[in-house]
């Protein structure tokens, strides 16, 4: 009888364990390619209110940087460069600020790189936490249908853009 419970008791478990213990969504954890881009309301230094899920069907930028990033001083002009080369074909860039930089070396900074789309101050992490950015800087590519196309670390250069959001720019 104690072996017979014993198997109930462990084919019980083992059914368990196939309906709950191999659960295939993803909960928490680094977003990655295949991912949807989770949604968020921000405003940017302009006065502006980006929400991502509204600038669906175009290709968006989603960019956290430092002001003291070597990478993000050195390829700024290349996202300078291909906004203005694509803000007409519907191509979004928000540049997201870590959550302890000061109001004027944002400022700065802008003014410095001439940066033209939206840069965002987080200044309680939230966004940052929402897409769990760890390390800056952090660019995640996202299609048209906000799924994320890539996450990349460090600096990122003409290749990337071109081979992750090219198919979605040069269409007529």
């Amino acid at each position: 009888m104690k072996n017979l419970t014993f198997n109930w008791f462990l084919l019980f478990s083992c059914v368990i364990f196939l309906f709950f213990g191999c659960k295939q969504e993803r909960t928490g954890g680094p977003l990655m390619a295949g991912d949807e881009a989770p949604d968020f309301m921000a405003r940017d230094l302009e006065g502006d209110v980006i929400v991502l899920s509204n600038l669906g069907g175009k290709p968006v930028i989603v960019r956290f940087w430092e002001t003291n990033c070597k990478f993000c001083k050195a390829d700024t002009p290349l996202f300078n460069q291909y906004y203005s080369k694509y803000k007409d074909k519907g191509l979004t860039i928000v540049y997201v600020s870590s959550f302890f930089e000061e109001r004027q070396a944002v400022d700065d900074y802008i003014e410095k790189l001439g940066i033209k789309f939206h840069v965002v101050m987080d200044e309680d992490a939230r966004l940052a936490d929402l897409f769990n950015v760890k390390i800056y800087p952090q660019t995640f590519m996202i299609g048209p249908d906000r799924r994320i196309l890539a996450t990349l670390f460090g600096g990122v250069g003409e290749a990337e853009f071109e081979e992750l959001l090219g198919e979605y720019l040069h269409e007529n």
